[in-house]
């Protein structure tokens, strides 16, 4: 049994992080004081003995076992949102595409079809993309987070502005000169210098 001034170091070092569940910080002060305790059996310090219970545990932070334990919690819930925004999207692209057929072949329908697609994807599937990768986003570097940005924002323009096109509404060149701009002049830049940041990585 560690004395009681190093426990209270352990329970101070475990307050000092941005875990909320209380039920979690008594998990995380019983396993640290358990590993500390064996390391100084062995005549280990204390200094010594936490930082090795801190490797163990929590290489990448303490953080870090929050966020797993959100996501085991909530993992049917994400499955399920993941799964209703790939559908979403499934569905909203078919009937934009088939909207796009139906106006070349001159069948009715055709702008209901376009508008309906158009309108999915722009306010309902590509929001709900982004949203999910917003929620990864605190843990990635500012160019892969602005990839990401102008990639959907370039998609939007550019799924608005051909729908503008083929139901020869006006300000559709406008549109899709934005969305070449946008995704010529922000999404491929950061593209490209991920792809080089990864390769030199690799190295």
């Amino acid at each position: 049994m560690i004395s009681e001034e190093y426990e209270n170091r352990i329970i101070q070092e475990v307050d000092q992080s941005s875990i909320k569940s209380q039920a979690l910080k008594d998990d995380l002060i019983d396993h640290f004081c358990c590993l500390v305790e064996i390391e100084m059996k062995k005549g280990a310090s204390f200094e010594a003995s936490l930082k090795k219970a801190y490797v163990q545990t929590a290489p990448n932070g303490l953080d870090e076992i929050q966020q797993e334990t959100i996501f085991l919690l909530n993992y049917s819930k994400i499955m399920i949102m993941k799964r209703l925004m790939y559908v979403v999207g499934y569905l909203f692209t078919v009937t934009w595409i088939a909207g796009i057929a139906f106006k070349l072949l001159h069948l009715a329908g055709a702008s209901v079809l376009l508008g309906i697609g158009a309108l999915g994807l722009a306010f309902i599937f590509i929001p709900m993309f982004l949203i999910n990768r917003y929620k990864n986003f605190a843990r990635e570097v500012l160019s892969e987070r602005l990839k990401w940005i102008f990639g959907g924002i370039s998609f939007l323009l550019l799924v608005t502005s051909i729908t503008m096109k083929l139901l020869h509404l006006m300000g559709a060149g406008i549109m899709l000169g934005l969305s070449f701009v946008v995704f010529g002049l922000g999404f491929l830049p950061f593209l490209f210098f991920r792809m080089y940041k990864k390769s030199v990585d690799e190295l």
